[in-house]
């Protein structure tokens, strides 16, 4: 049987290095996206799902980002709202996800932001493959509702299959 501390370990290792490259991404894409600079309206837009008619979606690996970074109150996913939308503002900027960070409400730069979105999802994608893990990109409300339940029991920690 495994001994758990060098089980531990690994999958610490592992999630460091995967974060530090999207984290790594992440930066060039916010580089991106301010040689256009969409303005943000401070409306509240992106994150009132239900009201403006759209869905967020977003990778495993980034909702994983999130959780182990920000605190994940208690929220009801039926209100279709971001738990992270305080004062029609995201408070976890620095963490939020790939959409988050190339959308904007400002449709004058909707075909760039577009393309800048759809080249860094394909960039994530990559790290899914380099790491062996199984791709999933979904709602993100339900995600996170499942990631913060699976936190409390196990930690939920992404592992390739072979660790």
């Amino acid at each position: 049987m495994p001994d758990n501390s060098i089980i531990a370990e690994k999958e610490t290792a592992h999630n460091d290095q995967l974060f530090s490259e999207l984290k790594e991404l992440y930066c060039l894409l916010e580089h991106e996206v301010s040689l256009i600079n969409p303005r943000c309206n401070k409306c509240g837009m992106c994150g009132n799902f239900g009201e403006y008619d759209h869905v967020l979606y977003a990778s495993s690996v980034e909702v994983d980002y999130v959780t182990k970074n920000v605190s994940v109150h208690d929220f009801d996913i039926s209100r279709d709202v971001c738990p992270f939308l305080k004062n029609d503002l995201c408070s976890i900027r620095n963490f939020r996800m790939l959409s988050c960070r190339a959308f904007y409400c400002d449709e004058r730069h909707k075909d760039e932001t577009q393309s800048i979105h759809e080249k860094y999802h394909r960039l994530i994608k990559t790290l899914y493959n380099k790491y062996h893990l199984e791709w999933e990109y979904s709602p993100f409300l339900p995600q996170l509702k499942r990631f913060k339940s699976n936190t409390l029991k196990n930690g939920n920690i992404i592992l390739p299959p072979d660790i």
